[in-house]
């Protein structure tokens, strides 16, 4: 049966190594996901779930903002956050989502601050996921 090599690479560590026979990730028009034998692709991640399907299972990591580079037997995520999905602490990131979506209220669309809290959103609704 044919494998993946998955890498998942935060700017100080590489986060999480495995061999795969799947792998899905959230991209900017929408969940992909990437088969043993894939064409070469490069696309933008976005905040949310990635989850690796492995001989043991399937394993779910949250990530942020990054890319991801896959081929006929290597996937590679570049990513700025990594978190376990079983360390999520659902109250914080309900409270941290009520205020992202407050100042996103607030913010005037198409600055900085907009842009900070649409990601602070994203981010937790990836953790409430």
């Amino acid at each position: 049966m044919a494998t993946l090599e998955v890498e998942i690479v935060t700017p100080t560590a590489v986060a999480y190594q495995a061999v795969a026979t799947e792998v899905v990730a959230p991209g900017f028009h929408g969940e992909f996901g990437v088969l043993p034998d894939h064409s070469p692709f490069l696309s933008v991640v976005t905040p949310g779930l990635v989850k690796v399907t492995t001989e043991e299972g399937v394993v779910s990591f949250i990530v942020g903002r990054g890319f991801v580079e896959a081929g006929p037997r290597r996937v590679v995520v570049l990513t700025e956050s990594f978190e376990a999905t079983g360390s999520v602490d659902t109250s914080a990131a309900m409270m941290a989502l009520e205020q992202a979506e407050k100042d996103l209220a607030a913010a005037e669309p198409g600055t900085g601050d907009h842009r900070d809290a649409e990601h602070r959103a994203q981010m937790a609704r990836a953790r409430l996921a």
